[in-house]
């Protein structure tokens, strides 16, 4: 039972982790996303300003301690409000279950995979692994754009706040869909990673 408990917060660490892991690289890789994508001419701001909302965003996403959404030059309407205040919702969801799971993984590490038996469990871990591959599969052939529509509306039933006009959330002109593609991109070559490294690495130890 408690190797249950224990591969069971690994899995769901792996998954949280990889998740945080995109968000605060995105903050990171995100000057790259400005130039790359010309989002000056988007949105007709310096480089400079664009980084500057993005990092008010961001600090409201994902700390814990900032419940007020003002960036300095993008306005935001009570529906574009609503909807980021439901994404940071998820975020400190998943960082929760990211310290929540922490133990467990902490566990596993001691006790399954740095001993050797995590050999025990490559076939899961392998499994977990090729469900990216199948989901990038289904993406390529409905296109990104219908996969991103998808993503939202199983995220948020019922809810189209998440369709921003840029005549009154202009932060959209910041934020295109191809930044979230790279960030999709990102997480699943963390997951694909964590997976494999957990999978390849559960080998039987020499003595």
């Amino acid at each position: 039972m408690k190797n249950k408990i224990v591969l069971f917060s690994t899995i769901v660490f792996s998954f949280s982790f990889a998740i945080l892991a995109t968000i605060y690289l995105a903050w990171l890789l995100y000057p790259l996303e400005i130039s790359g994508l010309d989002l000056t001419a988007l949105s007709g701001l310096s480089s400079e300003r664009i980084l500057l909302n993005f990092h008010h965003l961001m600090d409201y996403l994902t700390n814990p301690f900032s419940w007020t959404l003002a960036m300095p030059d993008l306005p935001s309407s009570t529906n574009g409000l609503h909807h980021f205040a439901q994404v940071k919702l998820l975020f400190h969801l998943v960082q929760f279950l990211f310290f929540l799971s922490l133990p467990g993984f902490v566990c596993y590490l001691k006790e399954i995979f740095g001993k050797g038996f995590g050999r025990l469990y490559r076939r899961i871990f392998f499994g977990l692994a090729v469900c990216p591959f199948l989901l990038f599969l289904f993406v390529f052939f409905i296109g990104f754009d219908q996969f991103f529509v998808l993503f939202h509306q199983v995220l948020f039933v019922g809810d189209s706040t998440w369709l921003f006009d840029p005549a009154h959330d202009p932060v959209i002109l910041i934020l295109p869909e191809v930044f979230f593609l790279h960030c999709f991109l990102v997480f699943f070559f963390l997951y694909e990673l964590t997976c494999l490294v957990f999978a390849w690495g559960g080998k039987k130890r020499k003595d």
